[in-house]
């Protein structure tokens, strides 16, 4: 994995919160799930954040997990392939131990790091606004670790096909499925990063639910990052589809003037609980 530009993440991060108020229905589930693992909240946890980015995905869980667990002595793990990342994120999450793998090596990579013999329930892996730069093979890893480690996933955020802009636009959904096909170039998951978790998981006999966390952008409140999101994506169909350029800038022209005043996007995510305890 690539880290994002720094100042993306930075921008999307009260959407981000936003949006993850609707997964905390699914945060109190797993929560509870860890409780039952451990009544007496004697077994240490472990909180790894996969593609940690700059650390606003483990702050956020943190703050919401933390006082579910009040007895609960917590770990905190901040992995990524993109060491700068993790020195960015090693500031917003303190006393946490960070560490520089790809997804695709997570179960020798923690091997290192827990214990041989864990109890159920005593790891919880977490991620925003990942599952879609993953590979299948990454997909494989994750639930390997945590059926090796009984362990919990909590995935959020992850972008799906589905968005609806208001007025509607008839080219709206050419440059959709442009910008999943770009979505999906070196082998990722793309859109289907959250499916491809909930069918694999499974697929291996594995408890798995989901739920939606979209992005609500209503104008003119939140016209400048309404005209950035749109302008990245714009420039991602265009370079999936190129033939699609002059009419895609048109169309963008149109949606920056429509931002100042009556615009709205939604933009669908999809969260994933996956529950890999053998009794569970």
């Amino acid at each position: 994995m690539i880290g994002a530009a720094q100042d993306w993440l930075e921008a999307r991060v009260p959407f981000d919160d936003a949006a993850r108020r609707q997964s905390l229905p699914l945060l109190d589930h797993a929560a509870q799930a860890l409780l039952d693992a451990d009544p007496t909240g004697q077994a240490p946890l472990t909180v790894v954040d996969l593609g940690a980015g700059t650390g606003k995905s483990a702050a956020w869980f943190r703050h919401h997990l933390t006082p579910r667990l009040p007895d609960r002595h917590i770990r905190w793990l901040l992995v990524d392939a993109h060491e700068p990342s993790l020195e960015i994120a090693s500031q917003h999450v303190a006393d946490a131990d960070t560490m520089v793998t790809h997804l695709s090596d997570l179960p020798t990579a923690l091997g290192d790091y827990l214990p041989v013999h864990p109890a159920p329930g005593t790891l919880l892996l977490t991620c925003s606004a990942v599952l879609d730069v993953l590979t299948q093979d990454d997909v494989e890893a994750i639930l390997k670790t945590l059926t090796t480690y009984q362990g919990l996933g909590l995935f959020l955020l992850s972008i799906t096909a589905d968005w609806n802009l208001e007025p509607a636009d008839p080219r709206d959904n050419g440059l959709a499925q442009a910008f999943a096909e770009h979505q999906r170039q070196d082998g990722k998951l793309g859109a289907e990063g959250g499916q491809t978790m909930l069918r694999a998981a499974r697929d291996h006999g594995v408890r798995a639910t989901h739920g939606n966390s979209p992005w609500h952008l209503i104008s003119p409140r939140d016209a400048e990052f309404t005209r950035r999101f749109l302008t990245e994506r714009v420039a991602a169909a265009i370079e999936a589809a190129p033939e699609l350029e002059e009419d895609a800038l048109d169309w963008l022209k149109s949606r920056n003037q429509q931002a100042a005043d009556h615009l709205t996007v939604t933009v669908d995510h999809c969260d994933v609980l996956v529950d890999a305890r053998h009794d569970s």
